[in-house]
């Protein structure tokens, strides 16, 4: 017959990370230690509230400082900002704005080849309008590009995408 060992781990929700193996016994002392001392205070005031004549206000002022400290600890965290500083912006390359032109035919995902390019190259579809025709449909789109793709580079996003241009891109802003 086999015979396994079966062990358990202990949840920690700390920051901290969890100390080395030859150090647990100091972490698991201090543990024990809280442990005796809550027990310790909590047999305190519950003999204090039964056997005591001012049990009830004892309870009443422990809520009350239980209250406060936890509002205290609210407006504190808020105030100073415990959880680190917001991450910074992130910085906003140079864009411009497009106008493209193209008939594309009608069919089952056509737009998808050339939304796909646009994002490869960062490019933005800010609106976009389609015209149908009897075969096929003129889409208009109003783009936002990096501000390095020149007319020629959409002319060939939009080319590999399966549109044909109706006149080349121009640029608005």
């Amino acid at each position: 017959m086999e015979h396994t060992e079966h062990t358990s781990t202990a949840v920690h929700t700390s920051a901290t990370p969890t100390p080395s193996r030859p150090h647990r016994w100091r972490r698991d002392t201090v543990e024990l230690a809280a442990v005796f001392v809550s027990v310790t205070a909590a047999d305190l005031v519950a003999k204090v509230v039964v056997k005591g004549h001012d049990g009830p206000v004892l309870l009443a002022a422990s809520a009350a400082a239980l209250l406060a400290t936890t509002l205290f600890h609210t407006w504190w965290s808020h105030r100073h900002h415990l959880h680190g500083p917001p991450p910074p912006a992130p910085v906003a390359s140079p864009t411009a704005l497009w106008r493209v032109r193209a008939t594309v035919r009608n069919s089952p995902a056509g737009l998808a080849p050339v939304c796909t390019a646009f994002a490869e190259r960062q490019v933005a579809i800010v609106s976009m309008q389609s015209h149908p025709l009897p075969e096929g449909a003129v889409d208009e789109f109003v783009l936002r590009a990096p501000h390095a793709l020149t007319s020629t580079d959409l002319a060939t996003l939009v080319t590999t995408g399966g549109h044909d241009l109706l006149d080349a891109p121009t640029r608005v802003l």
